[in-house]
């Protein structure tokens, strides 16, 4: 590679040294009654700043060819970077591994996840007696799942397992929600509890409220029934 810069260096060199030499003698020959020293000077002020320049290409090239390897990733190092994303790459699998129903059962309902916990309430809510479509995922209008009970009406559930409690602005988006879902009635099912603010708009639209313990009760006593 590095005769391949000097080889470039000696063309930069050639092209400066004719360009330097056509306009010296353009100037010499356009001014008459210069003396014949200027000639030469011309001659050998080119060949000197083609050598300049081209040296300076050479050097520049070079530098620019260690600093590509001091900033490029080493072996090493890109073969760190492919352990972590393995490493996460197994631990997304991991989490991702679905539950069977019989797990979501068994497990403490704080460690589920939000997919799992609303599967968990779609079993509670069908042997209650409901028909049950979960909804979820993105555009639900903070709707998972609608009940539809023997009377015919349906009600729309939002379930959060949240360590925090739920604010207001969820109950406000589960009306607007309700109503698109053409849903009678709204419930929020979480593991943690409400805000002052989320109590009294619940209690403004009409909108049922099971807090942690509320529901803490109602899986333990569902659960017991249970064989599993």
């Amino acid at each position: 590679m590095a005769k391949t810069y000097y080889a470039e260096g000696r063309q930069v060199a050639y092209v400066v040294r004719v360009l330097f030499m056509l306009g010296g003698l353009a100037i010499y020959f356009s001014i008459p009654g210069l003396h014949w020293g200027y000639f030469f000077g011309i001659l050998i002020s080119s060949v000197v700043l083609g050598e300049i320049f081209g040296g300076i290409w050479t050097r520049k090239r070079r530098q620019a060819k260690k600093a590509r390897k001091n900033t490029g990733p080493s072996r090493t190092g890109q073969g760190l970077a492919r352990a972590k994303a393995d490493v996460r790459s197994t631990s997304t699998k991991s989490s991702n591994k679905k539950l069977t129903n019989a797990q979501i059962l068994n497990a403490d309902v704080r460690t589920l996840s939000g997919t799992d916990f609303e599967r968990l309430m779609e079993m509670y809510y069908i042997d209650q007696g409901y028909s049950v479509l979960r909804v979820g995922g993105s555009g639900d209008h903070e709707v998972d799942l609608i009940l539809k009970g023997k009377e015919g009406y349906k009600i729309a559930v939002q379930c959060k397992r949240w360590k925090q409690d739920v604010g207001n602005d969820i109950v406000l988006r589960l009306k607007a929600g309700k109503q698109v879902h053409g849903c009678y009635d709204a419930w929020i099912v979480t593991t943690s509890n409400f805000t002052k603010a989320a109590k009294e708009a619940a209690d403004r639209l009409n909108i049922k409220l099971i807090n942690g313990l509320s529901l803490d009760d109602k899986l333990k006593r569902w659960k017991n029934k249970q064989v599993v």
